[in-house]
């Protein structure tokens, strides 16, 4: 016997099954950690000095450019050392843009 699901079946299961999905195990500050961003920038004084101060980067750039930058890094500054971050998940990339964005 074939059970039918209406309309509002349809949608407590997918109600449930998105309330189920597990939280990133990721967030921005994690992820500059984890990918070493402090190795070669500061913020609040802390850090490395091989790169630009995070400090005030939102203000700076829009969250687009600061995609670019962590995808691309040498499409701004030709010389740098910065390594692509394109092989980010999106979630990942998404947490690390909003993080540094956060950043006025």
């Amino acid at each position: 016997m074939r059970r039918k699901f209406g309309l509002a079946g349809v949608g407590l299961i997918l109600c449930f099954s998105l309330a189920a999905a597990p939280a990133p195990d990721f967030s921005g500050p994690e992820l500059a950690q984890r990918l070493g961003c402090w190795a070669c920038h500061a913020l609040h004084g802390r850090g490395g000095k091989a790169g630009a101060p995070l400090d005030g980067i939102g203000a700076r750039l829009a969250p687009g450019d600061l995609q670019e930058v962590l995808t691309r890094p040498r499409s701004r500054h030709p010389g740098a050392k910065m390594p692509s971050y394109a092989h980010l998940r999106p979630g990942e990339m998404e947490a690390l843009v909003e993080y540094l964005a956060s950043m006025k």
